[in-house]
Order: structure tokens, then sequence, then C-alpha cells
């Protein structure tokens, strides 16, 4: 496959710093730091309303500093700041404890500098069904994807989730800049992207926004070997053990025809990790039936021995798509929350329109009409968040 190259000078442009500044100062705009480094204050005190957008010349002066170490070599990585904190699962009712790392500010825009332009070397080759942080590949489809394999391919029997230990910890430096050799060649961008690997305590520190693009870089042959090298021959004709396959960062779902087929794919999966990549699948795993439900009652269940495919914040069966419960739960006490205030809160508006957002891709239409409207007058809600963009 051909390797990108000669494009150190596009990540040099100033047009192309503009870029990332804007792009990785999004989440960024009400730190103190961050305005007087690139905001007006002028501008912001007669028009409280532009307080996000960025000024020009700041920008670009500021960029321009930063090109100038990189071409000469001088730009070297700093020690990221570790933060551990619990992390809420937005889709569901669980979280967990994480490792954060911050990297600085100088660090974190080199990296969109970088990831802008060879951004074409990590889509090429890609598999289609590898999700999460790929344009046009986010949470939508996922709930096309897996919605038409479950409902419309008969020959879709059982599933199984898979999930790597402790996958971005576990990722190894020497493995991952032979990958990104693989795919440009560099040499300037190279260096740039091993010093920035080698400053953090990991390869995929959680936190850098070059992780999950390196993350997925870095299983890409994997899923190419469960494309193409699982099968079985049967009568001269080439028979695979996953019909199905799609890979959200490191949660992996099978589907299949058969269970057999599914446990050997899983063991050569197994086997595959532990050689290449020395990572581990979680033993949680098990192989079931895709659900359906029972007919002529009147709260809906699963017949026995069926299950939910439960994958990014959706549950799918053969006859439905509807939200995990995490989501339906948090859904409903936000709307009874803006139903008890006076009035309506720009954050409570933002966060209904998005969860509304998910209701709308599944089947949860009475779900709108018996939980939402009752309680959220939703034309209200959206120009409440206009007023504030």
């Amino acid at each position: 496959m051909k390797r990108l190259g000669n494009c150190w000078e596009q990540v040099l442009e100033p047009d192309n710093g503009f870029v990332a500044v804007w792009e990785g100062t999004l989440n960024k705009r009400h730190d103190k730091k961050t305005q007087r480094f690139f905001f007006d204050p002028e501008d912001v005190e007669q028009n409280p309303s532009c307080w996000h957008a960025i000024d020009p010349r700041k920008a670009r002066a500021y960029t321009a500093k930063l090109a100038e170490k990189l071409r000469d070599g001088t730009w070297i990585p700093k020690a990221p700041r570790h933060i551990h904190r619990f992390c809420h699962n937005k889709t569901s009712k669980k979280g967990k404890w994480r490792d954060l790392y911050v990297p600085a500010f100088d660090d974190h825009i080199v990296a969109h500098m970088i990831m802008q332009v060879i951004m074409p070397a990590f889509t090429r080759g890609m598999h289609p069904h590898c999700c999460g942080s790929v344009p046009r590949r986010g949470i939508n489809h996922i709930v096309r994807t897996v919605s038409h394999w479950a409902q419309d391919d008969r020959e879709c029997r059982y599933f199984v989730k898979l999930d790597i230990r402790k996958f971005f910890d576990s990722i190894q430096a020497d493995i991952l800049i032979r990958k990104l050799n693989e795919k440009i060649k560099d040499k300037y961008i190279l260096q740039a992207l091993e010093k920035l690997i080698r400053s953090a305590p990991s390869a995929c520190p959680v936190g850098y926004y070059t992780s999950p693009f390196f993350a997925n870089l870095y299983l890409q042959d994997l899923d190419w070997f469960i494309e193409q090298h699982l099968y079985k021959e049967r009568r001269g004709k080439r028979i695979k053990w996953v019909r199905h396959y799609l890979r959200y960062m490191d949660d992996m779902l099978l589907i299949g025809t058969s269970k057999a087929d599914l446990y050997k794919a899983v063991r050569c999966i197994q086997k595959y990790l532990k050689e290449n990549y020395q990572l581990e699948i979680k033993p949680t795993w098990e192989i079931k039936r895709i659900g359906k439900h029972e007919q002529g009652l009147k709260e809906w269940k699963l017949q026995k021995g069926t299950y939910w495919i439960d994958i990014g914040g959706y549950k799918f069966c053969k006859d439905s798509t509807i939200m995990r419960a995490g989501i339906f739960l948090a859904t409903r006490r936000l709307a009874k929350k803006i139903f008890r205030s006076d009035y309506y809160k720009q954050h409570d508006c933002r966060s209904i329109n998005s969860r509304l957002g998910w209701a709308k891709h599944c089947d949860s239409q009475r779900f709108i009409e018996r939980e939402i409207k009752p309680y959220v007058d939703i034309k209200r809600s959206r120009r409440a968040c206009g007023k504030h963009l």
C-alpha cells in the first residue's frame, strides 16, 4: 500500500495552524489561559455573545512560533498532567475510575496540526465497520448496521461481545511506531509523533487527541485477520465463522450462524492477540442467541434463552431497536426536571435535545410522546439553545 509522504510543509502552514487552534480549543474556551492567548477582550466586552470567537491575529502569531520550533527541531513535548477521576458512563448507570493524562497546550495543538494532514493515512485500508473517532462512522453508523444485520439477515442467530483488558494501557510503543512507519514515510512527521508517544507514560494515554486514532491503527491488522482468515471449507467453498463483524474502539461484536463457529473464532482471536500484541480478552465473554420478543403479552419480553445485542448505547434484537436503560431513565428524569423549573436553562435544553437525538434513531417514538412532550416544549428548548450560540 502506498505510504503518505512529503507533507511536513503542510503541517507548518499558517492556515493549518489556525484550524488546529480552532478545533483544539472547542471545549477549552472557558479557560482563562485560552482566553488570554486567543481572545480579544475589547470585542468580548462589546459583544458578550462572541466569547467563543478566536482572534485570527493572535492564533496565527501563536502557531507561527510553534511552527518555527517544529521546523528547527527544538520542540520537545512536556510530561502530561495526571488525573485520577471517576468517569460516569453516559450510556449506562455505571462508571469506573480512570487515569487521565492532560498534555501541555502546545503539545495538544501540535497533535491537531499533524493529525489534520495525515488523517488520510489512517482511514486508508481501514475495515468498513471500524467505528469510533472515524468520520461518518459514529453511533448512527452502528445503529444502521447492527439493526440491519439483526433484523434483515435470517442467518444471523448468535453473537458474542469481546472486550480487550486494559487496552489503552497495554499498547506497546515499538509496535505502534512500526505501524506508523508502514503508513507514513515523512521522517519529520514520524520523528514528531515518536516524541509525542515517548513523552507519555503509555503509547496511547487516555486524554490525548491522538490516542483513538492510534488505537484504531493498532488493531487494523486484527480486523482483516477476522475478516479474511477465520473460515472453514465445505465442498470447495469458504464459509466464514464470523458472518458479520464490527469494532467500536476495543469492543468487538461478532455475529454468526452457529455457536461452534463463533467459539472457534474467539479462540483464534485470543491466540492472535496474545502472539502479536501481548493483549488479552476479558474472560466475561459469552456466546448468546439474538433476542426476539414474545407475542401476545401486554409487556413485550424476549423469548427465553435470547438476549439483546448491547453496543453503542443501543440494544438490538430481531424485531426492534431501543435505547439503553441508562439513557432512557436519564432522559425521563431530565424532562421532569425541566418541567419543574421556572425557566429553561441552556445546559438542560442542550442536554434534552441531545437525548432526543438518541431516541429519534431507534424505536422510541412512543417514549417521546409519553415521557418527553408532556413535560418539555421541544420548540422552546431549541430556541433557548439558539439564543446562546
